[in-house]
């Protein structure tokens, strides 16, 4: 039976969502508290307060600098120690790894990392509030909600805003340059229209795959041209005007170089250090040259199915919204697509952290279901049970966000049979390894894990290397093997390009897992 549902109140609806971001902020604070470093956090953290420090970007120039530079702000009142003596810090080009990692691990790494990791949350916090506003400007207040559920409740999203990354940082932005971009088109008003211009620069600030908003916008400006919403003079002069803003945002955060080529050098660094042999991995098959469909995959496994479903009954219902709304969904779907080709096209396959920038555009989409739901109490008992779903399945996940996989890819338990780095395996677990061996009364491990993912010692994690002969013929009785997911699926790797036999997966059963970036192995 159809009946229609009041939209929620203003004071209801900033409640819900106060309540929803409260939710949000718990995850991601009381889960980081837990993780140890990222091989990238080694990197970018020091990074960014090198630059505050010295007013250098001598460090990690494949990224822009404005998430770094936010993510140190905390450190000047901390004061941590920089050793701009080490030879790694002195060295042409300087050696960032080592650099970044006798930083971080000579003074209070878990202190620098929480302070550090604050500002992400904070990011996150914000782009959750533009999910909510622009939604509910497009399809009413219970819309908002919706979509804002859905973001907070996203395990990629809590994954990713507890890390000193790039990005949150850019799905920020690049939501936020387009949320007032639409704003522009439809209100008009000078302050959208700086405000436009001043996050398209911290959007390319953050990561230089922002670019893609360049081809994005003008074509977004070319359809409000098309719509009759103003001649085509005025909409090129909004989006020059936009472009010298950005430019200057830019140039303030690469703190004014005399260089004018400084950002397209900086493009330069991206894949300088990438290996150009490294095996990409997907559902058990290893390739140089990565896959076509990898992040339509990655995006498919690692999305809650609630959500997927979200969305493809938000896409049935497109065609009920009719007449002059059509530029308005062009705002969510066209930069959502592009970015989605383009990072297929041109990205490492490491990663479904690359698709962040989808997320919120998605989410904002996927509100548009909220009035149509709420017309009828079948389809809003859906909508609640699909929630509630979403909710278990995501509070379930605590705190292996990052490690997590939907119902469909088998759980996190079968994450490593579908894609591995990033997604499963970041170097996060050194401080629940120490926990697990006072627990269960080991002295000692054998340990093998990616390089720079962290410091055993630092966390009292008494270890051993492990030999090659170990690893590949014959591993010692009675010893304790902690081995990473990672390490793991790259053992298959060498098993087989040199046919031997050291895939430890399909050979032994382990005995434990450590969060799911661990393995434990017995050997009688």
């Amino acid at each position: 039976m159809e009946s229609r549902r009041p939209e929620p109140g203003r004071a209801v609806a900033l409640g819900v969502a106060a309540v929803l971001l409260a939710a949000f902020v718990a995850q991601a604070v009381g889960s980081m508290r837990l993780l140890t470093a990222s091989g990238d956090e080694t990197v970018h953290l020091p990074a960014g307060y090198s630059y505050l420090a010295t007013g250098r970007l001598r460090l990690n120039p494949e990224h822009p600098p404005l998430i770094k530079q936010l993510c140190a702000l905390p450190l000047l009142l901390l004061r941590p120690q920089l050793d701009l003596d080490d030879p790694a810090w002195r060295a042409e080009p300087p050696d960032q790894a080592a650099f970044g990692y006798r930083f971080l691990y000579g003074n209070d790494a878990d202190r620098l990392l929480f302070w550090g990791r604050l500002p992400t949350v904070l990011l996150a916090v914000l782009l959750g509030a533009l999910v909510a506003c622009w939604a509910a400007e497009l399809f009413g207040r219970a819309a908002g909600l919706l979509a804002l559920g859905l973001y907070v409740f996203c395990p990629n999203v809590i994954a990713h805003a507890r890390y000193v990354t790039m990005d949150l940082g850019l799905a920020c932005f690049f939501t936020a340059c387009l949320y007032l971009t639409w704003r522009y088109v439809r209100h008009g008003g000078r302050a959208n229209l700086a405000l436009a211009g001043v996050t398209l620069g911290l959007a390319l600030g953050a990561k230089f795959s922002a670019v893609i908003l360049l081809p994005a916008l003008a074509l977004l400006l070319a359809l409000a041209a098309l719509s009759g919403r103003g001649g085509w003079r005025a909409w090129a002069l909004a989006g020059a005007a936009m472009l010298a803003l950005a430019g200057l945002v830019v140039w303030a955060v690469y703190l004014f170089p005399l260089d004018p080529s400084f950002y397209l050098d900086g493009m330069r660094e991206v894949n300088r250090n990438h290996r150009p042999d490294y095996a990409e991995y997907l559902m058990g098959q290893f390739a140089i040259d990565g896959w076509w469909h990898y992040f339509i995959v990655a995006f498919l496994v690692k999305t809650p199915l609630p959500t997927l479903v979200l969305l493809a009954a938000a896409a049935a219902t497109l065609r009920r919204r009719r007449g002059g709304h059509w530029l308005d969904e062009a705002f969510l779907l066209l930069p959502a697509g592009l970015f989605f080709v383009v990072t297929s096209a041109l990205a490492d396959d490491i990663g479904v952290r690359y698709l962040l920038p989808v997320y919120p555009l998605a989410f904002v989409f996927a509100g548009r279901l909220a009035p149509w739901a709420l017309g009828s109490r079948r389809r809003a008992g859906a909508l609640a049970l699909l929630g509630l779903w979403l909710v278990f399945g995501t509070v379930r996940s605590y705190p292996d966000q990052l490690a997590y996989f939907n119902e469909l890819a088998g759980g996190p338990r079968n994450g490593h049979r579908w894609l591995d780095d990033s997604n499963i395996d970041w170097g996060q677990d050194l401080k629940r390894l120490r926990s697990w061996m006072d627990r269960q009364g080991v002295e000692r491990v054998r340990l093998i894990q990616g390089p720079w993912n962290g410091n055993p010692d630092y966390y009292g994690v008494r270890w051993e290397p492990v030999r090659r002969s170990e690893w590949r013929e014959s591993p010692e009785p009675g010893a304790t093997y902690v081995v990473s997911t990672h390490m793991l699926i790259r053992g298959e790797l060498v098993a087989r390009r040199q046919g031997t036999r050291n895939n430890w997966l399909s050979l032994y059963e382990p005995v434990d897992r450590i969060g799911w970036s661990f393995y434990v192995f017995r050997f009688d």
